[in-house]
């Protein structure tokens, strides 16, 4: 598998730069290791763009959710704490087939033809070693958030916007969507502390009510 795009200082938006990965991909299944030799020359970013795609579409890629949720979080303490990215077997050898490659690159296009309507270079935040390190901890907040096994809607959609949104502030140097992506986190952690604590009392009113018959 060859990759012979620069990125880098690009002024391609990253809806392009998908267009071009995805013609980079061999067809056929392609494994976790293989997507990241293809792309974390380039950095994180695309990568994490790409392995929330499943957690965009209304019917998520069977089996995706686990190695895909593992390796954002391990991405983004490999950055956080500048130690080398090691990967679990389960995750390295995890393997997308072409269809539903297939499928992660069209969410991911339609999702970037709305996001770069309204994004463009601005400001100087997304320069700053320090909102860089901040985002890798909102993002595996975030990522861990993806793992709740909550039969609600929207618990892994939500998460997954607010990464996505952060991911391409960086890609494209966008303070205003880095902003945005910041409002959108913590609007998702409320909605999750809230299910939380809707769901702490109905077990006590539950137990309460059991309890009455003793």
């Amino acid at each position: 598998m060859e990759y012979d795009f620069e990125f880098k200082n690009s002024i391609l938006a990253t809806s392009k730069k998908i267009d071009i990965i995805k013609q980079s991909v061999d067809l056929g299944d392609v494994s976790v290791k293989n997507l990241l030799d293809l792309l974390l020359a380039d950095g994180i970013h695309i990568m994490v763009i790409i392995l929330i795609a499943p957690f965009l579409i209304p019917v998520s890629i069977p089996g995706s959710s686990t190695p895909f949720g593992i390796l954002i979080i391990l991405l983004e303490l490999s950055v956080l704490f500048n130690r080398q990215l090691i990967l679990p077997k389960m995750v390295s050898e995890y393997t997308l087939s072409e269809d539903s490659m297939d499928k992660l690159f069209e969410v991911l296009r339609k999702a970037m033809s709305y996001i770069e309507k309204i994004s463009k270079p601005r400001g100087n935040l997304t320069k700053n070693p320090v909102i860089n390190k901040l985002n890798s901890i909102i993002i595996i907040i975030l990522a861990v958030l993806l793992f709740l096994p909550l039969p609600i809607p929207f618990t892994d959609f939500i998460p997954a916007v607010s990464i996505l949104l952060l991911s391409v502030s960086c890609l494209e140097d966008d303070s205003y969507l880095l902003i945005l992506g910041y409002v959108a986190s913590i609007l998702t952690m409320g909605y999750f502390a809230s299910v939380g604590y809707i769901g702490v009392e109905i077990i006590k009113n539950v137990i309460y009510y059991l309890l009455s018959f003793i």
